[in-house]
């Protein structure tokens, strides 16, 4: 593949003495929004974390934007360029949309007008979140709550965005609000690796599809293709 933001190769990762990787290769073109589905302890979510350096590559290689980042922590790659949005809550709840916004922006140590327009590119963005702007983060409903989370980690910066399940508890009406604005953000340039349970509707989404089993990746393939793979429809779409 041509443009390659994210390259894994032979990827081996795990907590303790398991190991959940073994051997995962992957490469994510620029721009693009790739779906990873799988049965529960596949090692989606493990593979997230290890992109993102909080599970280390303890063999193999991760390669971002042709740099070889395998021996970098969580926030050098943060800095270099990878955000990563885990699964389930992870705001301030009691913190209003505007304080857990300028939080997400911490780590550039950005001078208050540089971050003040930099909020109002977001607020433009998001115009939800400006409407909710002193409301408790804890009080917003949760699509809206997705939504802000992946506007925090926006505020960082980064090229690559990871999404761990970022449906997990939605509507079907706030999950298409989260799915539309993935795509907006991979329209802009960002490119996207998402791990998610409602598969079908990801993958009629998104550009590429990946399918994990015991921790390596069966299936790449465009989104399309994994949609109409008779195994993965009777297997992980219920069709």
């Amino acid at each position: 593949m041509t443009d390659t933001v994210l390259r894994i190769d032979q990827a081996v990762g795990g907590y303790g003495d398991l190991t959940i990787l073994h051997g995962v290769d992957m490469a994510v073109p620029a721009g693009s929004w790739i779906t990873i589905i799988g049965a529960n302890g596949a090692g989606k979510s493990t593979l997230l974390k290890l992109v993102a350096g909080i599970v280390r590559c303890r063999g193999g290689a991760v390669h971002f934007e042709g740099r070889d980042v395998t021996a970098l922590d969580s926030l050098a790659r943060l800095r270099l360029g990878i955000g990563l949005v885990p699964q389930g809550r992870c705001n301030f709840p009691l913190l209003s949309v505007a304080e857990n916004l300028k939080l997400g922006a911490y780590t550039r140590r950005l001078r208050p007008a540089d971050l003040e327009a930099e909020l109002q590119q977001v607020t433009a963005r998001f115009p939800r979140l400006k409407e909710r702007w002193h409301t408790m983060a804890g009080n917003l409903s949760g699509g809206e709550q997705q939504i802000m989370e992946m506007a925090m980690v926006l505020l960082a910066r980064p090229r690559l965005l990871l999404l761990d399940e970022p449906s997990l508890g939605l509507s079907p009406q706030a999950m298409g609000m989260v799915f539309d604005t993935i795509r907006e953000l991979t329209a802009s340039g960002l490119s996207v690796l998402m791990v998610e349970q409602n598969a079908r509707q990801a993958l009629e989404c998104c550009d590429y599809g990946v399918v994990m089993e015991l921790g390596r990746n069966k299936l790449f393939d465009r989104a399309s293709a994994v949609l109409a793979h008779p195994e993965i429809r009777r297997l992980f779409l219920g069709l």
